[in-house]
């Protein structure tokens, strides 16, 4: 009898350990099916994001697609009504023009420059290796400064002190500055912070300015280092984006008489000058 009930007892608990293990590998296949069902529907809540994203791309390329052929077709409009717009605007002036960094392409300027009618009397490109006055000083040599030497063989037309700087591999320079200038154009920027602006750019500007010369800075929208705010100091008119079209329509009716800071940078106060309508 003793043994019976033993039997008995451990076939009970044998039974109920089968039942946990039954209902635990149940309760770990319902798991199982769970988990399947949520990743199935992340998947799916993934492949509707990404198709959303997919049709937002593809709308933003066409989006970005029409808007750059509109601002070519503005471009082209604008560059072919600016012919007429600037023609002869700058008739019988004389125009210098000094660039002060290497780095940066300012030869659309003369194209600009002819199609209103101005004469470029001559060009200086300012090497980016040069000595201070210090350094010169330290050397024995008591020349004048740089700046001093360009201003007055611009102002005066000296080709031989233009010759001398530039087989000093100090400046490069082009054309016969065979009458002294109306207008100087400093074009300066850097791609890189730079002293320049205060060895260089400043100094020629008080010394054009000494002579009576009028001066405008201009400068690419490529520069990453302005040097607007060093030109608006010197109480001149800015351009710093005559790179563009409407940057260069900007210098060309400086050089008629308007005044002010123009450009897309945050030195300037407005875009371009106002007509006189708009003044009015």
């Amino acid at each position: 009898m003793f043994i019976n009930i033993r039997y008995l007892a451990i076939t009970l608990i044998a039974v109920f350990i089968a039942l946990g293990i039954g209902i635990l590998i149940g309760f770990q296949l319902d798991s199982n099916d769970l988990i399947l069902i949520q990743q199935h529907e992340l998947i799916e809540s993934l492949e509707e994001t990404f198709e959303e994203l997919t049709e937002t791309n593809q709308a933003l390329e066409t989006k970005i697609k029409n808007l750059t052929q509109d601002l070519q077709r503005s471009q082209t409009f604008m560059e072919a009504i600016a012919g007429d717009y600037l023609h002869q605007r700058l008739l019988g002036q004389n125009i210098a023009l000094v660039k002060t960094s290497s780095g940066l392409d300012y030869s659309p300027l003369t194209n600009i420059l002819d199609s209103a009618g101005a004469t470029i009397t001559g060009s200086v490109t300012i090497a980016d290796s040069i000595p201070s006055q210090e350094q010169s000083e330290k050397a024995g040599q008591s020349n004048p400064p740089l700046y001093t030497l360009i201003a007055a063989a611009i102002v005066d037309g000296d080709l031989n002190t233009l010759a001398d700087l530039k087989q000093q591999n100090l400046v490069e320079a082009e054309g016969a500055f065979s009458v002294p200038p109306d207008f100087v154009i400093i074009a300066g920027g850097s791609r890189t912070p730079t002293d320049r602006p205060e060895l260089i750019d400043i100094p020629l500007i008080k010394e054009f300015k000494q002579r009576n010369i009028p001066v405008v800075g201009v400068e690419s929208t490529e520069a990453d280092y302005s040097y607007m705010d060093y030109y608006k100091k010197e109480r001149i008119s800015t351009v710093d984006n005559v790179d563009t079209i409407i940057g260069q329509t900007s210098l060309v009716l400086i050089m008629a008489g308007q005044e002010g800071n123009f450009g897309v940078k945050a030195s300037a106060a407005t875009l371009i000058p106002l007509t006189r309508k708009e003044q009015q």
